[in-house]
């Protein structure tokens, strides 16, 4: 019995038989915030190192948020379609209620892109993460640049505590050494490297003048780079 009664309202809040003021405050106004408030606390921005479950996830939530708004902008305007007091009201709810779905499409197609295409979330990412520089990264560095170009991604550091004095007694072949191999050991960067994408380091003194040039590609990592994918196959195969 209960289970028809709500079949029944929900049949008719969507052919607009529900009174305009409850459709759009309630169904549209408060449910749309509460959806909109779960999404910001429980979801970071859909980026390029996130694991298959978050992905597929991530995008169940946002395809769910997206027909909704088209279900509440079908039950609005036909509510509106309806209405039978003032007529500024319903047609300033239809304005607002098609706003709202244009900027959904606009979201939609957003993380379509974001999802589908890799390489757009990438650089979606970088060009998100440079408006925070520039970045301390420990008590003799700062990240003062960053940015992308086709499959080059580029970096800029700044050594607080190094001049072009102090360089000369310091082995920069060394140091180049170190960070490739750093970066062929941090997870999200070896990603990168194994997409064929070259990562560029600049490193300046204190006087902003260039220290050294280190490009890392999958070919500095050497031909162990894909060992650990062959493993985890190999035993995803076992189980």
């Amino acid at each position: 019995m209960s289970e028809n009664k709500n079949q029944s309202y929900f049949k008719r809040l969507l052919e607009g038989q529900i009174n305009l003021n409850i459709t759009f405050w309630i169904w549209f106004v408060f449910i749309t915030l509460a959806i909109n408030i779960f999404i910001d606390n429980s979801f970071s921005q859909v980026n390029y190192h996130q694991n298959a479950n978050e992905l597929k996830f991530s995008i169940i939530i946002y395809l769910l948020t997206f027909i909704y708004s088209i279900l509440i902008f079908i039950a609005i305007y036909k509510s509106a379609d309806n209405y039978t007091g003032n007529k500024i009201w319903p047609f300033l709810s239809k304005v607002i209620i098609s706003i709202n779905l244009f900027f959904s499409l606009l979201g939609a197609y957003e993380i379509l892109k974001v999802t589908f295409f890799e390489d757009y979330a990438i650089k979606s990412e970088i060009n998100s993460f440079k408006e925070s520089l520039p970045l301390k990264v420990n008590s003799f560095s700062h990240l003062t640049d960053i940015g992308i170009e086709d499959k080059n991604i580029y970096y800029t550091y700044k050594l607080d505590k190094m001049d072009k004095t102090s360089a000369n007694d310091y082995n920069l072949k060394k140091f180049k050494s170190q960070i490739q191999d750093s970066l062929c050991e941090e997870e999200n960067t070896l990603k990168l490297l194994k997409k064929d994408y070259i990562l560029n380091y600049t490193y300046l003194d204190k006087n902003k003048k260039k220290l050294i040039d280190i490009e890392t590609n999958k070919l500095s990592c050497g031909k162990g780079i894909y060992d650990l994918d062959i493993l985890k196959e190999l035993i995803r195969q076992g189980n």
